[in-house]
This record gives C-alpha cells, structure tokens and sequence, in this order.
C-alpha cells in the first residue's frame, strides 16, 4: 500500500475523522499538522486553497469527506459490497447533516432565538438518526461485525 501523507492544522478539526480510520485499521501515516505562518506558505500550493489534504503516489487529494472515504475503501473498512458502502455513505451523511447544525448553532447562531431554533433542530436530528442507526444496525456495528468508516 501507498505511503500516505495527511496534511491539517493542528487540531482535530476536518481531518480527525481519517485520523482514526488510519488507527482503528493500525495503519501507518505521516500526520503533518501545520500552523501560522507554515500554513500562510503552503496554502497556495494547495488544490483549493484549504486543508485537510492527503498526498499519495504524487497526487494530492482534498475535501475532508473525499479523504475519509478513500482511505476507508483503502483500508477495508467501507463495507464489502457496494450495498454496504452505501450504508456507510448513509451514515456519514447523516452525522454531516448534524455536524452542520453544530456550525451553524456555534458560528451563526447570536441571538438567544437562534441559538434555541439550533438547539431544537439538533434535539430532533439526533431523534431523527437514532431511529435510524436502529433501524439499520445489523449486530456490534453498523455492518454487523465489521467497523466501517463512521
């Protein structure tokens, strides 16, 4: 397998979730985690002018939820058939889906109104993906015994 270079600030942020797939599968990486004036010198190198982004064999890959799948179709742990990948897809769509109203609610969200609009938009999207999970889990994980990219 391809030696993987993952490339974020310093902090858990948009890359965390590739961090731990390259752990749960005990995987080796170059984790380079950058910050001020290092970043400042980097980004116009990069694709999009934004992190994460990881390098293998010579090509850079970015956007967070790009990476993540690759790396979890490179590691074996997106499923084994393209119906469980669609699972996996699923889920991750879904944690997204409450991800963005927890930006939305830390980011936007000023007055007490909003923040209370947020806070009852998460209470009904974790409802929401909790049926869900429930409905879809099939043993210890999602996929029955295998972990898979969530």
């Amino acid at each position: 397998m391809a030696e993987m270079k993952l490339t974020y600030f310093n902090g858990r942020g948009r890359a965390e979730l590739t961090r731990l797939l390259f752990t749960q599968a005990k995987r080796s990486f170059t984790d380079c985690r950058v910050e001020g004036e290092e970043w400042t010198k980097l980004k116009p190198s990069t694709p999009k002018g934004q992190l994460p982004i990881l390098e293998v064999d010579g090509k850079v890959l970015c956007e967070s939820m790009a990476i993540a799948r690759f790396v979890a179709k490179e590691l074996g742990l997106f499923g084994s058939s393209n119906l469980e990948a669609a699972v996996c897809d699923m889920m991750i769509e879904s944690v997204n889906d409450i991800l963005l109203i927890c930006v939305d609610r830390m980011f936007k969200a000023k007055t007490e109104e909003e923040k209370a609009a947020s806070d009852e938009k998460l209470a009904t999207g974790f409802e929401c993906f909790e049926k869900f999970v429930a409905a879809e889990k099939k043993g210890k994980f999602i996929l029955g015994d295998q972990v898979c990219s969530l």
